[in-house]
């Protein structure tokens, strides 16, 4: 479940101004592009979809956000159908990224 709200989301990606993307397949190096990231200012990153388990990736990603770096906005991308925005958004994901426009997409989100 998110822990943000849409207003809160789109007012930090315009106070941010950018929206840094990643992908790794390595929780602990995740971890730490995250933790830069944050130290850097950023309080928001698109977790990009294009790995392998990376669901799984982004679970952990976002229990060490939850835990370790208050403020900091957990979204993924490259989401292509209703059932992966459905499961990133049950893993806490903030805000959807997809490459098309797709209702059933809108609709799960």
């Amino acid at each position: 479940m998110a822990k943000y709200s849409r207003i809160e989301v789109a007012q930090t990606m315009k106070e941010n101004g950018m929206v840094p993307l990643f992908f790794h397949s390595d929780i602990e190096l995740s971890k730490k592009v995250l933790k830069a990231c944050y130290d850097g200012g950023s309080r928001l990153m698109e977790f990009t979809s294009r790995g392998d388990f990376a669901h799984e990736v982004f679970g952990a990603l976002n229990k060490y956000a939850l835990a370790e770096l208050p403020g900091m906005i957990l979204g993924v991308g490259s989401i292509t159908d209703a059932a992966s925005a459905s499961l990133y958004m049950s893993l806490g994901a903030n805000f959807i990224v997809t490459p098309v426009f797709r209702e059933d997409i809108a609709i799960a989100c």
